[in-house]
């Protein structure tokens, strides 16, 4: 049968006649040519008709939406198919009801939905009907009842995390206690937590393995909460590599281990949390920070550094900075200047500052001991012999490292560098626009008056190898400048409105400008 809209990306009325098979094999060419729309359509027409390998394609299909958070065809989707009895699509609505995802959130909406899910056959649907109350299950008895009935529901149907949700409902709340909270009882929460770990739940194995490490409900059995805390390990948790890196690296509780407590973090980093990588830095760098302070030659300074090296190939920031001082003190100043970058493309602001600090020092230094200084008092060239031709070469290398670490007042003097010695210094003109502009929040050189001797007339200039009039940009920048309260502009600006300069011929802005200037000019 043909099909006259095929091509055209609508939906033909005559869609109306095709059979459910019909409408399954066009759903399915437009799934092929990634044409979901049309796709979506056809396959929800196909499930009106009753085919279930429609509903399946449709499924996957309403997925896809809703990971690439296209909620709208997402929700109308998963609503079709939840209709027509589906319950893992009535999951979805309940989520999407939950977190108000394309639609206003509603948690009477979503109870409902999860509680249709149920109903259709998805045990899941009753844990999360059951979460969905906890909030208030933890301040009323007759709610926290309700709840442990759906999650009683949820663990017939093989729901095994809600043993540690009903657990959860009964532990004590200390201090945060209010009046007419129903009764609790930590023995009566690690009963559950014992429950669920017996069918296998992590989280009630972490959770008892917290009761009995801490004495909560029981007496304290360090080694049993420390098997608990194995057995989730071992199947598969994540979350417990952070609890046993956290006992190792306090020594609360066992014996402190600062290498068991960074393998155990990087354990959870190798199982996709990149917070494992973070923590395991740390702890390297809090065990190698004392490097500085330790005697020479000792094993506990070897061993410091081991930590500090440690931590640096973890990518934690801090830790180049000492390394970096130690390679300083060493007289190693290549290996300084690199661990400093190394920390500060890591993220350590320490690193950049002290690597800025040291770049424009450097620079400073090596500019002094030029014969002239590279600019005259009026801010212009200056001659040069060839020893100061190739200290200015120097300084403008430091600069540019300092620019590079993310310094504007570096960038500022390397666009007056650039402007009046870019011959010298064999740059091109682009890199004196790019230093300007990226040296505009400068406070000890105005790039922007660089920019205007740039855009501006010949006679600007003064003594800048690169020239490049463009009226309207010239304009702009002395009314900037003018503006701002540069009172040489005042005239500038009076000037370029007399001549039409740039801008448009105002005689009366002319005089406004001109009046500006008198006035200044004569206090």
């Amino acid at each position: 049968m043909k099909e006259k809209t095929k091509g055209s990306g609508n939906v033909g009325t005559e869609a109306l006649n095709l059979s459910k098979k019909e409408l399954l094999n066009l759903g399915e060419q437009y799934l092929k040519i990634r044409n979901y729309d049309n796709a979506m359509k056809y396959l929800s027409r196909a499930v009106l008709q009753g085919s279930s390998r429609a509903g399946t394609k449709l499924f996957e299909l309403a997925k896809a939406f809703y990971k690439k958070q296209d909620f709208g065809p997402a929700f109308r989707a998963f609503q079709l198919l939840a209709d027509k009895g589906h319950g893992e699509s009535s999951l979805y609505l309940g989520k999407m009801y939950e977190r108000g995802l394309g639609v206003k959130a509603s948690l009477q909406k979503s109870f409902d939905c999860y509680a249709v899910a149920y109903q259709q056959g998805i045990p899941m649907g009753a844990y999360l009907a059951g979460k969905l109350m906890t909030t208030d299950a933890l301040r009323s008895e007759e709610v926290r009842d309700i709840a442990i009935s759906w999650f009683r529901e949820a663990i017939a149907g093989g729901v095994y995390e809600s043993y540690a949700a009903i657990g959860k409902l009964y532990m004590e709340d200390g201090w945060r206690a209010q009046p007419g909270d129903p009764p609790k009882s930590n023995k009566t929460a690690l009963s559950w937590f014992l429950r669920g770990a017996v069918r296998g739940d992590n989280l009630s194995r972490e959770m008892a393995g917290d009761f009995f490490i801490t004495g909560t409900g029981t007496a304290q059995d360090i080694r049993r909460g420390m098997e608990l805390y194995t057995q989730a390990f071992h199947d598969g948790s994540v979350s417990v590599c952070f609890k046993l890196g956290d006992l190792y690296s306090n020594g609360r509780y066992v014996h402190k281990n600062l290498d068991l407590s960074i393998a155990w973090y990087l354990k959870a980093y190798e199982r996709g949390d990149v917070r494992g990588k973070y923590y395991a830095g740390h702890i390297s760098f809090l065990a190698g920070k004392v490097y500085p302070a330790l005697p020479e030659g000792t094993e506990e300074k070897k061993k410091a550094l081991q930590y500090l090296e440690q931590a640096a190939s973890l990518g934690y920031g801090d830790a180049f900075e000492i390394l970096a001082d130690i390679s300083r003190s060493q007289r190693k100043y290549k290996e300084f200047e690199d661990r400093l970058k190394q920390g500060m493309n890591a993220g350590s602001d320490m690193c950049r500052e002290k690597l800025i600090r040291y770049c424009c020092s450097h620079a400073m230094k090596v500019m002094k001991g030029m014969h002239h200084f590279p600019w005259s008092a009026e801010g212009t060239r200056v001659d040069l012999d060839f020893q100061d031709m190739e200290k200015l070469k120097e300084t403008a290398a430091w600069y540019k490292k300092a620019a590079a670490a993310g310094d504007t007042d570096s960038w500022a003097m390397l666009a007056r560098f650039y402007f009046f010695y870019g011959d010298i210094l064999g740059i091109k003109e682009k890199d004196f626009t790019k230093a300007a502009r990226q040296g505009k929040p400068s406070r000890i050189i105005n790039t922007e008056k660089l920019l205007w001797r740039y855009y501006a007339e010949p006679q600007t200039v003064q003594g800048g190898v690169f020239h490049k009039e463009n009226p309207k940009k010239a304009f702009q920048l002395a009314h900037q400048l003018a503006r701002n309260g540069y009172i040489e502009f005042f005239k500038v600006l009076s000037s370029y409105y007399s001549r039409g300069y740039g801008t448009k011929e105002n005689s009366r802005m002319a005089d406004y400008w001109a009046g500006k200037a008198r006035s200044e000019w004569g206090k």
